[in-house]
């Protein structure tokens, strides 16, 4: 009868084990706050993306690739995160392009549970002449900029809808870039 109790305990034991050990490695000494890509001129903010690659992996080398934009074409970028500590302080983490991101000194790490705001929104110690930074209309325009690649590196005309789709990207672009040089002045 032990031998039968110890065996119900050990596999109780084991069934137990993977998410106890599961929860202490997630439990990290910060809260992500947010997260931002790119260099004081041109950044992005990759919180939910950055989300995504936490639950998939707790390590990851980055690059333009691993968020899939690249906001300021031709210059060396950083991922900063932006966290709170444990007595309430803010800090920003910096990993330059080509680095390796581990997520072992972050709470909820690989549970995403983390990116909720309190951050200002500021590239923090960076700066890029003029205005405030607009990571979401750049960002737009990166994505304007590769689709309107995409549409003129794409094979015959496609009944006219291709030339029309150029045209309004373009459009698109100068509305956004309007946008942008409209805030910078107000």
């Amino acid at each position: 009868m032990f031998k039968v109790w110890t065996i119900i305990a050990a596999l109780v034991a084991l069934t137990l084990l993977p998410g106890t050990l599961a929860a202490q490695r997630d439990e990290g000494e910060y809260v992500i706050l947010s997260a931002q890509y790119g260099t004081g001129n041109r950044h992005v903010d990759v919180t939910n993306q950055l989300k995504e690659l936490a639950r998939r992996d707790r390590v990851f080398r980055m690059d333009n690739r691993t968020f899939g934009i690249d906001p300021d074409p031709g210059r060396l970028k950083a991922l900063r995160i932006y966290a709170r500590g444990p007595n309430g302080q803010e800090r920003m983490f910096e990993f330059p392009e080509g680095s390796t991101v581990d997520g072992s000194q972050f709470r909820g790490w690989g549970r995403g549970e983390w990116g909720r705001g309190g951050w200002s929104g500021r590239w923090e110690g960076g700066g890029g002449g003029g205005g405030e930074s607009q990571p979401n209309m750049e960002a737009a325009i990166q994505q304007l900029r590769a689709a309107q690649s995409s549409l003129q590196n794409a094979s015959s005309d496609k009944g006219g809808h291709r030339v029309r789709a150029i045209e309004l990207v373009n459009q698109a672009i100068s509305e956004v870039e309007a946008g942008m040089r409209y805030d910078e002045r107000h």
